[in-house]
């Protein structure tokens, strides 16, 4: 992904951390410096870029956050109130009075304001964050998932057409305060146009907020990546990928049958047989498989994970009622997938999702070192 590296920075290294600056684009970064820990410590990265001018300033904004380190709230404010031109939000919930604000104050100096949010959450009763937004004259719709099934899944924003947040929050206080979760921003300008040409295909086929009878496009395959240049171990795979039905699926296991060390697997529900069926693959070709879940939901393949030799510990949320609500993968330390995209049927068939794929150093590493922090913090167990 060589636009991964000339707009974003990186080189992870041993505390105290910095980066070196890419060819073009950011300039040098330092990270926090915690003490020593027996896990892995996952300090956030602050960017110290020099924008174009005229261009959206993403300078001292997260490239990445992971819940229990930082509050995501924060740099996503942040992050709207230096928009000027356009913002474009796919949210499955929101919860977070402080984005609601950001969001008016954005329409009252000007941005073009568009909000898209999952039809159960907007029908029959909307909360009170979601509600607000309907009711500034925000332009704000609603969609289900595929066919009128499913659900409009996703978690992203775009800012000005040129920095992207995605990841597994939702925008709520649940998700920073009781659970482990991830967001990240990228100004990749493939993803970026990528998810913007999605947010498009999922407005057209949305109604406005309050008119659920109102005319929208008929379903139709979601965008693909133009050109899949991601190359892992010398298979090809896409920048990104959107679901219902375009390809998530077959991606992730073209990635897990490319896989040759190691896959770490932190997934907040996992169902899909054939995902299972590739990693069943990777593990018996002596790839060493660990799998991190949400101790709360029901896994269909214990037992095989078990024959097939592969690690299997479950986690709780931070806080009682929380959630393990990851879902990303690192293989090989080389490859990060990451985004909304649960490992299940109906994530695949059904939802609206988005998920990303990198080999860009600067995610890969700290999404290694949180992986490996919370399985060596996971029971072997769910009654442990």
């Amino acid at each position: 992904m060589k636009k991964f590296i000339s707009s974003l920075l990186l080189l992870f290294i041993a505390v105290p951390v910095v980066f070196s600056a890419p060819p073009a684009g950011l300039e040098a970064l330092t990270l926090k410096t915690l003490p020593p820990l027996a896990v892995p410590a996952v300090p956030p990265p602050f960017y110290t870029p020099v924008p174009e001018k005229g261009s959206y300033d993403w300078s001292g904004l997260p490239a990445y956050i992971f819940t229990e380190e930082e509050q995501l709230a924060k740099p996503i404010v942040e992050a709207i109130n230096r928009t000027r031109k356009t913002l474009d939000v796919a949210l499955y919930n929101l919860q977070i009075d402080d984005t609601v604000t950001a969001l008016l104050k954005a329409r009252e100096r000007g941005v073009k304001v568009r909000v898209l949010f999952d039809h159960a959450h907007v029908y029959p009763q909307a909360g009170k964050q979601i509600q607000a937004v309907i009711d500034s004259g925000i332009e704000t719709r609603a969609m289900h998932g595929r066919g009128g099934t499913g659900a409009m899944h996703c978690k992203y924003a775009l800012f000005d057409g040129v920095l992207l947040q995605t990841g597994s929050a939702n925008w709520s206080g649940f998700a920073e305060t009781f659970s482990y979760e991830n967001i990240l921003f990228t100004a990749d300008q493939d993803i970026v146009s990528g998810y913007g040409r999605n947010f498009d295909w999922m407005w057209a086929q949305a109604r406005p907020a309050g008119q659920p009878e109102a005319g929208a496009a008929k379903p139709s395959a979601p965008p693909a990546d133009p050109t899949p240049d991601v190359n892992f171990n010398g298979t090809l795979l896409p920048d990104y990928a959107f679901s219902p039905r375009g390809g998530t699926e077959a991606a992730i296991i073209r990635a897990i049958d490319a896989a040759r060390s190691e896959a770490d697997v932190a997934m907040f529900t996992f169902t899909s047989k054939n995902i299972m069926e590739a990693l069943r693959r990777a593990s018996a070709r002596g790839v060493r498989v660990k799998l991190l879940l949400f101790i709360g939901q029901k896994f269909p393949f214990a037992q095989e994970a078990k024959t097939g030799s592969m690690e299997l510990r479950y986690k709780t949320g931070r806080l009682e009622k929380g959630q393990m609500h990851n879902k990303f993968a690192v293989l090989d330390g080389r490859l990060l997938i990451n985004g909304s995209f649960n490992w299940t049927v109906t994530a695949e068939n059904s939802n609206t999702e988005n998920t990303i794929f990198t080999t860009a150093p600067e995610y890969v590493g700290p999404y290694q070192a949180e992986f490996d922090k919370l399985f060596l913090k996971s029971s072997v167990s769910k009654f442990e």
